[in-house]
């Protein structure tokens, strides 16, 4: 590659070089700040990091015109990526209102938030990798910084247990999966997914091939959060501080699912050889695993923890809907279904998130008992978002199952669809759980005294409550087109 070709590329890459500038400068000029100044500046890191996802965002927005490659093909500029870098870049824009409120102290919020840029370039180079070398070096990028985000609060044993848990059971994933990559590169004698989709379809019996693509879908799948490698997930979530959890909830799920759909269609449809029944196996698993899992749950982070694995499984029916018959409607639908996800995700874990002050979290039922006294708002919006995630009308997470189970009962799917139903019914039962709780019990102790919100912070909840309820009345809008052009991108269809 020459000078020009790499000035080239870096043009191209703007969004993720914006973040990445922003996250050196909040490590190297935040210790020169004077400790008797920090009180002054609690705000400047994080407008900062707000200015930095609004001007990425609007570079982003270029690539909904053209398609381009960068660094020698390994990345490619088009809708898809465009599409997921926008949610993304909302992921990292709530981290913003959720975390300075709960990070009181001004140096542990610059740090926070510096991870979590260089975290989101991360997902971003993910999303946007046609080939496996810079595939992996995104997803180390991305996997040492949720490593540190979840020990974030490391004078906290529950906080440094889930970082060095997530660490290894993390290590050993990248490790399975760098394995996988190593047995594709020996077989097809390339890294690009295209080419590596080219040979299974000349070689679809090919021992090794096989093995590989099998060892890289079990990494794939410990990063969604999928069965039977997803008991990391609830430990983590529940250890980890709830800003960090809130934005790795999200961001980790939504970036592996954009390259494994990616995946799917360079690879998984190439060959006869069982990829479809893996995945319709995994989906059932986890669906019921998930569901099961939360209904015992008596912490709100273990068990949104497994509400996010038994969703992990409803997006698996949009994967094994593609592999079934090439129908994109199933891709479409995991798409919508990922901005689903994050918008009630994030509001259900931001509306917990508030409830806790200098890192003194509520992470029981009955620490939000009579939170409809205490504080109605909070108790509405975490009402909005408990029906959304559950899948109830007129919200936005009713949809996004619509979506998905119809393409898969369009391509035959019945019996796939009657499990996610049945798991949908029965998630009902622990969501409605926790506004059992903030509306029909007395206050707890925890919820007696004064209480006060940020304005920024009722904003984010507003918006995101807005988001839900919006999109649930009006579905289609304003997201189609971009979706379908999504779409398109993807499967050249």
């Amino acid at each position: 590659m020459t000078f020009n070709q790499l000035l080239q590329s870096a043009s191209l890459t703007i969004p993720e070089l914006i973040l990445c500038s922003v996250g050196l400068v909040l490590i190297v000029l935040g210790p020169a700040l004077k400790k008797t100044a920090e009180k002054h500046l609690y705000s400047i890191p994080v407008n900062l990091v707000r200015f930095a996802c609004v001007a990425a965002f609007y570079f982003n927005l270029e690539r909904f015109d053209f398609t381009a490659s960068a660094f020698s093909g390994s990345l490619t500029l088009d809708t898809f990526a465009g599409y997921f870098n926008g949610v993304l870049l909302l992921n990292a824009m709530a981290a913003t209102f959720f975390a300075k409120p709960y990070i009181r102290d001004h140096e542990k919020l610059r740090e926070f938030l510096a991870l979590a840029v260089f975290c989101t370039a991360g997902m971003m180079f993910m999303v946007e990798s046609v080939e496996f070398v810079a595939f992996f070096v995104a997803f180390e990028t991305m996997s040492i910084c949720v490593y540190a985000l979840s020990g974030f609060s490391r004078n906290i044993f529950s906080s440094a247990e889930a970082g060095l848990k997530y660490l290894i059971t993390g290590g050993f994933a990248s490790a399975v999966m760098l394995l996988g990559i190593a047995l594709l590169y020996g077989a097809a004698g390339t890294l690009s997914f295209a080419e590596i989709g080219a040979a299974f379809s000349d070689a679809p019996s090919n021992p090794m091939l096989i093995t590989g693509t099998v060892l890289v879908l079990a990494g794939f799948i410990f990063k969604i959060g999928a069965a039977p490698l997803h008991q990391w997930i609830p430990d983590v979530y529940q250890g980890a501080p709830m800003p960090a959890t809130t934005f790795m909830s999200v961001g980790v799920k939504v970036a592996a699912f954009a390259v494994f759909s990616r995946f799917a269609v360079e690879i998984g449809s190439s060959g006869q050889w069982g990829f479809e029944e893996i995945i319709i196996v995994v989906a059932v698993i986890t669906m019921v695993a998930g569901n099961v899992s939360a209904i015992a749950q008596k912490n709100i982070k273990r068990m949104l923890a497994y509400s996010s694995v038994a969703h992990a499984g409803y997006a698996l029916v949009g994967i094994a809907t593609w592999l079934s018959g090439e129908n994109a409607d199933g891709l479409s639908g995991i798409f919508y279904y990922m901005y689903a996800y994050t918008i009630m995700t994030l509001g259900a874990f931001g509306v917990i998130s508030l409830l806790g002050r200098d890192g003194d979290e509520r992470q029981t039922f009955s620490d939000i008992s009579g939170l409809w006294k205490t504080n109605p708002m909070l108790a509405v919006a975490l009402a909005v978002f408990m029906f959304s995630l559950a899948g109830i009308p007129p919200t936005i997470g009713f949809f996004a199952k619509y979506k998905v189970f119809a393409a898969a009962a369009y391509e035959g799917l019945h019996w796939l669809v009657i499990i996610a139903l049945v798991n949908s019914v029965v998630s009902a039962y622990y969501y409605l759980k926790v506004l059992a709780f903030a509306f029909m019990r007395p206050i707890s102790k925890q919820q007696t005294g004064e209480w006060k919100l940020e304005p920024e912070s009722v904003f984010a909840i507003a918006f995101l409550c807005a988001a839900v309820l919006l999109m649930g009345i009006f579905p289609l809008y304003p997201t189609a087109g971009f979706i379908d052009a999504a779409t398109q991108a993807l499967v050249g269809k």
